[in-house]
Parts: structure tokens; sequence; C-alpha cells
């Protein structure tokens, strides 16, 4: 699923780039975070302002943390998640990863009169639905964690998740450029590496494709098509960048060029960046692994990790090095406290 996709919730030769196929026992678990200076509390908030998208329309409401990040929860794991007995500590972690990410993003859309949307821009929320309550696996996780998140040096991180990195995550400054994180820096993922789900692929008409990327300013090409090549990869073996020839001959970033696409195509269309493309006659051809931006927490790699006995404060440690699992304080969130990274 993600972030924020998750919601976002496979072998080819230039998979070998990755590491979605590899063979050998799955390193040690991984440490958690050592022991350094003794940084503040955060401070947390006690309220979210949620903008939610109903029939009737948008509306914002109001809603304490700890019930936000439940409707987070619910929103951003998998059904089959919810509802696994024994209760899945994947729950615990997403519980950790939501509300660290509510504290990071606390007004993101302040022009607009809220903090936070419904939707894979933010996160996802939904209220409960019938049999859920404050006594399901979801409810008990938030309970459980509660007041957590991550921190690096200080600073409530941003705590980016995603789907399936098919083997390996991407970093930050990759993806979108800008300031890099260190905490959100490329790791490799030999547990999401056996998840066998992690390929796809997809088809579309030229001309479909063509009325695709014109329909968005950032990827116009004119009245031809003539083909789209992959310009560049980072070391896990995602595209970086994308170049469409047409009328036109531009470059984008590859990120720019799947949110194109799903928006015209669907989120099954193009599920990640860490994809080959090929043409056939009138038709694209695209072949790839994972699902979402890649940055940040694995979904699927978390649960295989939960599968394999790490907890998780050592499934965050993978993910998010160098940071720490700590207790806030409910309050008002101090200026400084979340780490801005991306442009709103």
């Amino acid at each position: 699923m993600a972030a924020a996709l998750c919601l976002s919730l496979g072998a080819l030769s230039w998979l070998t780039a990755g590491c979605a196929s590899r063979p050998g026992k799955p390193p040690a678990a991984e440490a958690t975070a050592g022991r350094g200076p003794a940084w503040p509390e955060p401070i947390l908030p006690a309220r979210v302002k949620v903008r939610l998208s109903t029939k009737g329309g948008p509306r914002v409401i109001t809603l304490p943390l700890d019930e936000y990040v439940l409707g987070a929860v619910r929103a951003e794991v998998l059904p089959s998640t919810l509802r696994a007995a024994p209760a899945s500590r994947a729950l615990d972690v997403q519980a950790i990863v939501s509300r660290t990410y509510a504290a990071a993003n606390l007004g993101r859309h302040a022009a607009d009169g809220y903090d936070v949307c419904d939707t894979t821009h933010c996160q996802v929320y939904r209220a409960a639905a019938a049999g859920e309550g404050h006594d399901d696996a979801a409810a008990r996780a938030v309970i459980a964690t509660q007041g957590k998140v991550l921190t690096f040096q200080g600073r409530v991180i941003q705590a980016l998740f995603h789907a399936d990195c098919g083997g390996h995550t991407a970093s930050a400054a990759s993806v979108w450029g800008g300031a890099e994180a260190p905490y959100l820096e490329s790791v490799d993922d030999w547990f999401c590496a056996r998840r066998p789900a992690s390929a796809w692929t997809f088809d579309a008409e030229e001309g479909r494709v063509l009325r695709a990327l014109n329909a968005d300013p950032r990827t116009r090409i004119g009245t031809r098509f003539r083909r789209v090549e992959v310009a560049s990869r980072d070391a896990s073996g995602r595209a970086l960048a994308v170049t469409l020839i047409g009328s036109n001959t531009i470059s984008v970033r590859a990120e720019v060029f799947r949110a194109v696409m799903t928006q015209a195509f669907g989120p099954r269309s193009i599920r990640s960046t860490w994809f080959e493309v090929a043409s056939d006659r009138s038709r694209l051809h695209f072949s790839g692994v994972g699902f979402g931006h890649g940055v940040g927490l694995c979904q699927g790699g978390a649960l295989r990790r939960v599968e394999a006995r790490q907890t998780p404060s050592e499934i965050l440690a993978h993910y998010f090095p160098g940071t720490r699992l700590q207790s806030g304080l409910m309050g008002r969130v101090r200026p400084d406290v979340g780490e801005r990274l991306f442009a709103r």
C-alpha cells in the first residue's frame, strides 16, 4: 500500500542488477540504532485536522492523534493482515510509521485549512468499517505503541512507506531529488525479494500512451509518438530518468512518468519505476517489480520480517537506518520537530 501509497501495497535478466531474486540465507536481523546523544522527547500533536473525500464533497474533521493513526493503519494495511490470528506485529510497525508520518506532516495542507488529506498524497485514512472497533487488532496495535515515533537527531522523521520494494528500496533523493535524508537511503531487502507477487506487466497502445503524456504539461511531446527509453538508473536498478521521444523529445524523472501513466491507466499499470519497456508494433510492453515509490518502509518486506520473528524496532531500524524509536509527549508540535524534506 503506500504513502504514502500503500495502499500501495517479480525474473528477467535485468533483475540481476538489483536483488529481486537472491539465493542463500537471509542476513541476521539488523540491530536497532545505537546509543548516542540524549535528544529531547519529541512533542506530538494532540489533534489532527483531516480532509475527507466523501460522496457529498470534501469535508474537514478534527481527530485525536491516535484516532487518526488508527484510521490510517486500517486503510494502509492489507485486510488479511488486519484479520490475522494471532494479530500480526506488522500492525505495530504500521502504527508507529503512520503516527510518525502524521507528526512530521502536521500542517502539510495548512494553507487549505487542514493538516493532512485522506489520499495517497498524504497517507490513506478511513473510518471504522462494520465489525471494527476499539478492541480489534488494529486498535490494540495503536494502543500498544502509543506515543512512539521515529526520530533522527531529535526530529520526527519523514516516515515514508510503500507496498513492495521488489528487493531493494530507493533513496528519497534519487526518486524526487532535493535534500538527501540519511535515514531514507537505499537499502537491500532480502525478505521482500522472496515475495513472488513482486513481478508485474502492463501493455498499452501507443496512441493511448501519447494521449496520456500530452494530458500533462510535464510530459507533453506533441502529435507524434516514437518511443520511451530509460535514460538512467539508480543503484537498485530503478529508472531515474525517462526520455520521451515524439514530435518533441524531453527527459523527465521516472517518478513523474509513473505518476502521469497511473493517472491515465490506474495505480496497477506502472506500479513502480523498476521496469523495462519494449515496443511491439503499435504497443508498449512494460515489465517490472515492486509497487510504489520504493522509499522507506517496504510493507511486503516488513511482513516477511515479522514472520521471521524480527521485532518492530529491528524492522524499523533496517528501513530507516540511524533513527531512534522514542516516546513523544502530547501537545503542540514545535516548528522544528518534524523533518521537512519535500515541497508541499
